[in-house]
């Protein structure tokens, strides 16, 4: 499968994702049938090792995929960029756990979750020991594993973040996605009691910050030697664009049919044109950025080169800067709803909330990144080594 023809499958998918959209936000899950279809159209192994039957598409393509799904429901295409994403992950890891993952099922899926309050882990003979609950796992429902975040405490320096596999045989779901925005992404939580993770599976995320990965001798392509942490986070803010876009859609299909009770035609009206068209300015100026990001890594990192930091913290900046773009276009648009615009069941209002949803994960936070990127830019240091 090329890459117009996966772009095709996922824009074909856009009208059932419209028709599912209140009954996922009602069930807060994607559903069956939607995950069936994201299977099927071969959506989740984008960035799959080819190896094991996967695309090893350019990372642009989370940004175009999600910019079609995200017209129709923007907590499946939330879930499904996560997902994918893991995929390519994935494709970093040891070779040996990459055949744990896909050796004898090369469908395998896999989700993530970030440590709740109360949660732990130490380091004992052979590997990690984890125990307690563990949040934001998009996707678990449909997972085959899911690749915790681990934070090991240092003594005298800041914690060791590892990416550190579980089947789903070493967890439970705890039911308690109960939210306003993304509501059917079935973000539940996971509880671990005592979980041993062997060494083998877990990533020393300095291990993939770009220029190669434990996984490059195995999987050579460019793509397993981007850096995770600077510029694999599109899936965050080319959703949430992708979900304003469609917002866009929904105010225009409403305006070409609306008339106020004076007999004023909305689409006739100087105003409505400038804030669909600075709306959809912002969208595509968001896209346009975004993608440009992934191909300025690609050949960077094509070329055996390495990026500065300020490229790196700008491309944190830009993932950012894209979410807040996609919430002013959304916000823009909003007093154009009038009253009805107030209705859960309405397609606007849905967006709204998933936009605004999607721009709070942390990594899209925008006062982070844009004071990340500042500081760096004005000489003061800067010390992530996940970056």
């Amino acid at each position: 499968m090329d890459r117009e023809d996966l772009i095709e499958a996922a824009r074909a998918l856009v009208p059932a994702l419209k028709e599912r959209a209140e009954a996922t936000e009602a069930a807060r899950r994607m559903s069956d049938e939607t995950h069936a279809a994201f299977v099927d159209a071969g959506l989740y192994r984008m960035f799959q090792p080819q190896r094991f039957g996967g695309f090893e598409m350019d990372l642009a393509m989370m940004v175009d995929v999600a910019m079609e799904l995200g017209r129709g429901c923007g907590s499946s295409t939330w879930n499904l960029t996560n997902v994918a994403v893991q995929g390519w992950i994935g494709g970093m890891h040891n070779p040996e756990t990459q055949e744990e993952l896909w050796g004898e099922n090369p469908a395998a899926l896999i989700a993530s979750s970030f440590p709740g309050p109360g949660s732990s882990v130490a380091r004992v003979d052979g590997g990690l020991l984890v125990d307690g609950t563990f949040n934001f796992a998009s996707g678990v429902y449909n997972a085959d594993w899911n690749n915790l975040q681990i934070f090991l405490a240092q003594e005298g320096g800041p914690p060791e973040h590892y990416f550190a596999l579980v089947p789903k045989s070493d967890y439970e779901i705890v039911d308690d996605w109960f939210v306003t925005g993304l509501a059917g992404t079935g973000s539940v939580s996971i509880k671990m009691n005592e979980v041993f993770i062997p060494e083998h599976r877990a990533l020393f995320t300095p291990k993939i910050r770009g220029g190669g990965s434990p996984g490059s001798d195995v999987n050579p392509a460019a793509l397993y030697k981007l850096p995770v942490f600077s510029i694999g986070l599109k899936h965050f803010s080319g959703t949430a664009v992708g979900i304003a876009r469609g917002a866009i859609e929904a105010i225009e299909d409403d305006m070409k049919s609306r008339v106020t009770v004076t007999g004023i035609t909305l689409a006739d009206q100087q105003s409505v044109h400038l804030r669909i068209a600075e709306s959809a300015a912002e969208v595509d100026a968001a896209w346009a950025r975004l993608t440009k990001d992934c191909d300025e890594a690609a050949r960077i990192y094509g070329a055996g080169k390495e990026p500065s930091m300020d490229q790196r913290l700008g491309w944190r900046r830009n993932d950012a800067f894209a979410g807040q773009l996609a919430v002013r276009a959304v916000e823009r648009l909003y007093s154009l709803t009038g009253g009805r615009g107030l209705s859960n069941k309405s397609p606007f209002q849905r967006a709204w909330r998933d936009v605004h949803a999607a721009v709070q994960q942390m990594l899209m936070s925008w006062d982070m990144h844009g004071t990340n990127y500042g500081r760096v830019r004005l000489g003061h240091p800067f010390n992530d080594p996940r970056l």
